[in-house]
């Protein structure tokens, strides 16, 4: 790996950054900028040159003024490429709204994709109900630190009172600006002896028993595209899979199957006539995909309020405060 002077330097495409906090000389915590050989890097002062054609990662550990600093020297390099976004958090709600309040607004809508907790979704839809269609180029969602999995409502809607998995149906029913499917993942930890019924939830109507969601797939008269990943962490029956039904209205296919050897499943909305060689590749893409391998990765790693220094949390408002203003 090159250091990042060099990134801007010769425009090559090879830095990775992890932002940390050490105990300096006099006992104070400070902000260090390191390299993936963990050797310190000074933040450049310098304007960012036409040459950047993206970066691997930034990871951060521990945020202050300096961090911050850092973070707005970079945006236009945010906003000029697709963004891969992992938060992971202890969901304390004044770290929360920290990273809702100072770290967002920074990167918010140049997602790709974007592993999250979703009490931090909840934040965000606090202030920005629609958030997630704000983002147009959001391809990717998985929900992490969740117990429910946030599973999909309806009716869709992502107005400011309408509930969070009811934001997650609008998002995964608004189709794809580039015409590829949607991917979103979720874990149950629920019984999946009506795995059907529960997939049939994507079908796109109030969910009120399995026969009357056939009929709602059925009826359906918006075509959409996506890959949902369904994963159990707890018992499962699939007697019932794999299945599949038509709309011969739109032309599609609602398709549910199991992954083989794990305890994973696929619910797949695709046409019927649909291209094998293209399908089969987004399918996989949608099994395999981590967003830790991804590039152009920010990953946000705060699991402890004496990561954030300076003072910072005193002075952020929390997320209903912000929805006030």
């Amino acid at each position: 790996m090159f250091y990042l002077q060099r990134l801007l330097a010769f425009g090559v495409r090879s830095a990775s950054i992890l932002i940390w906090s050490k105990i300096g000389e006099n006992g104070t915590k400070q902000m260090e900028i390191v390299n993936c050989y963990r050797k310190p890097m000074p933040i450049t002062q310098k304007p960012l040159p036409k040459k950047i054609i993206g970066f691997k990662y930034i990871h951060i550990l521990y945020i202050d003024h300096n961090v911050i600093a850092f973070l707005h020297h970079f945006r236009p390099l945010f906003a000029s490429f697709p963004i891969n976004l992992i938060f992971e958090t202890n969901n304390d709600r004044l770290i929360l709204g920290f990273i809702l309040h100072n770290i967002w607004p920074m990167l918010g809508k140049n997602m790709y994709s974007m592993a999250l907790p979703d009490s931090f979704f909840e934040c965000l839809r606090q202030v920005v109900p629609s958030t997630l269609n704000d983002c147009p180029s959001l391809r990717f969602l998985f929900f992490n630190c969740s117990s429910c999995g946030l599973f999909v409502e309806f009716p869709a809607d992502d107005s400011a009172m309408a509930s969070d998995r009811q934001a997650v149906a609008k998002w995964l029913f608004t189709p794809h600006p580039n015409k590829v499917p949607k991917m979103f993942k979720c874990y149950l930890d629920t019984d999946g002896s009506n795995l059907i019924d529960l997939a049939l939830r994507f079908a796109g109507k109030n969910y009120s028993g399995r026969h009357s969601d056939f009929f709602a797939f059925a009826s359906a008269s918006s075509p959409v595209k996506f890959i949902v990943t369904i994963c159990f962490i707890s018992s499962f029956d699939d007697s019932d899979v794999p299945f599949d039904q038509t709309n011969e209205l739109i032309r599609e296919q609602l398709v549910l199957k199991r992954i083989v050897y794990s305890n994973r499943f696929l619910l797949i909305r695709c046409p019927i006539a649909r291209d094998e060689s293209k399908w089969t590749k987004w399918e996989e893409e949608a099994i395999g995909w981590q967003i830790c391998n991804q590039w152009n990765q920010i990953g946000i790693y705060i699991y402890d309020k004496n990561k954030i220094g300076d003072g910072l949390l005193d002075a952020t408002p929390s997320p209903s405060d912000q929805q006030q203003k």
